[in-house]
């Protein structure tokens, strides 16, 4: 595939001549960038960190019991039974 260069000089410096309107005049009124964040994105980051902190108050036999499981998924000998998967689904629909 070929893409051809730009040959009129005027439509680049058309481009790179225009600015947003009013970008100026923001930024000279308030003097700084600010972010805010929705209510759905700070749930999300609480929600992450309480994960992260969970994970790392694990005690030495739940990290170890963890990278048993990891080591087996790797070795593609991790099995599920299919019958307490449902059971416990089961549970959890009949429970509510």
């Amino acid at each position: 595939m070929k893409i051809n260069p730009i040959t009129n000089p005027n439509i680049l410096r058309s481009y790179l001549g225009t600015k947003p309107a009013g970008l100026e005049k923001e930024r000279a009124v308030s003097g700084r960038d600010q972010v805010t964040f929705s209510s759905e994105a700070l749930t999300f980051s609480k929600a992450m960190t309480e994960a992260k902190e969970a994970i790392e108050t694990r005690t030495p036999e739940e990290r170890a019991r963890i990278a048993d499981i990891a080591a087996a998924i790797r070795q593609g000998e991790y099995h599920v039974d299919s019958d307490k998967v449902a059971e416990k689904i089961l549970e959890s629909v009949f429970r509510k």
